[in-house]
């Protein structure tokens, strides 16, 4: 996913519109793997199972410093293992020289998963897939550090493979024993995406981790109030992205309070504000964009709820009778 402009203008600019988009993690300069990456995650917005980032892209493209070298320790505490964040997954063997066949689960294929050098923790033990959805969401395993000698994609059967070779992995035998394990970072092990307005180097792009924007408050702008939160960052069509803001809203064909969520366009146009320091960021969404709310229980999930807070209250009452 390369940062997306709505349509170029006249002038062969960027976009009319500057969008915000949260990317599974590719360099704005390598248009290549960028459709790989398209390719390879087409259909999946999952911001918890990536490593995403969110920009608000400009007419000027901004070349990111190189990342900083990743800390040799392993880290394997189960403290540790909280603040994992997955870059990918092993799904398969590769030749006999011990290369293994990842599945990128990040928007800096080449930095994580190509540099060599770069540091990544892999589980020791595959955790497997969740039998609930079918992907690698399930919490880390014990990890142990390991350096990256080389990678690069190769193009089979129409499939396009990140393969990587890890030190310590030399045959064949090496490499299927580490099928089905993840591959994480630190968050200390990520550059740092923004830099303040006006500062030496700043292009003005707001870039966020897709991470860092999930749990904000959604304030709209024009009357302050609290509009709900941010649950997730989904991609949509094209390559524009959503925030899936869920909140509280009375239904009224049951008449109790339900969970609703509506998708919010991440673009400046619509998000003005990120404070991911304060907690919150602030939107003007155009009229009739929040009435778009989808409910996240069936109707008849609903009426069985609703049909319970009628016993409750009808037993209270009745409980406050007999009193």
């Amino acid at each position: 996913g390369a940062a997306a402009d709505a349509r170029d203008d006249s002038s062969g600019g960027r976009s009319a519109m500057r969008a915000m988009t949260a990317r599974a993690e590719t360099r704005r300069s390598a248009p290549r793997a960028s459709a790989r990456v398209d390719a390879l995650r087409r259909g999946d917005g999952r911001a918890r199972r990536f490593e995403r980032r969110a920009t608000a892209t400009r007419t000027t493209p901004r070349t990111r410093a190189e990342a900083s070298a990743s800390r040799e320790a392993s880290m394997n505490d189960a403290s540790a293992s909280e603040s994992l964040i997955q870059v990918g997954a092993i799904v398969g063997a590769h030749s006999l020289r011990g290369e293994v066949r990842v599945k990128p689960m990040t928007d800096f294929i080449e930095e994580r998963l190509m540099r060599t050098g770069s540091t990544l923790r892999v589980e020791l033990e595959a955790q497997g897939k969740s039998t609930k959805s079918g992907e690698f969401d399930a919490p880390p395993g014990e990890v142990r550090a390991v350096k990256v000698r080389s990678g690069r994609w190769v193009t089979s059967k129409g499939r396009n493979d990140v393969i990587v070779k890890l030190a310590g992995c030399d045959d064949r035998n090496a490499a299927e024993a580490l099928v089905g394990t993840r591959l994480f970072v630190l968050p200390s092990d990520r550059e740092p995406l923004r830099k303040d307005e006006g500062a030496e180097g700043s292009d003005g792009d707001d870039e966020f981790y897709a991470q860092e924007l999930e749990g904000l408050r959604v304030v709209e702008r024009d009357t302050g109030e609290v509009i709900g939160v941010v649950e997730d960052v989904v991609r949509g069509a094209g390559t524009q992205d959503l925030l899936k803001v869920a909140f509280i809203a009375l239904d009224e064909e049951t008449g109790i309070d339900a969970e609703y969520y509506v998708y919010v366009p991440f673009v400046k146009e619509i998000v003005p504000l990120v404070d991911a320091t304060n907690g919150f960021m602030e939107i003007t969404p155009p009229g009739g964009l929040l009435d778009l709310k989808i409910p996240k229980k069936t109707k008849k999930q609903r009426a069985r709820v609703a049909a319970k807070q009628k016993e409750k209250r009808d037993a209270a009452a009745e409980a406050s009778a007999d009193a």
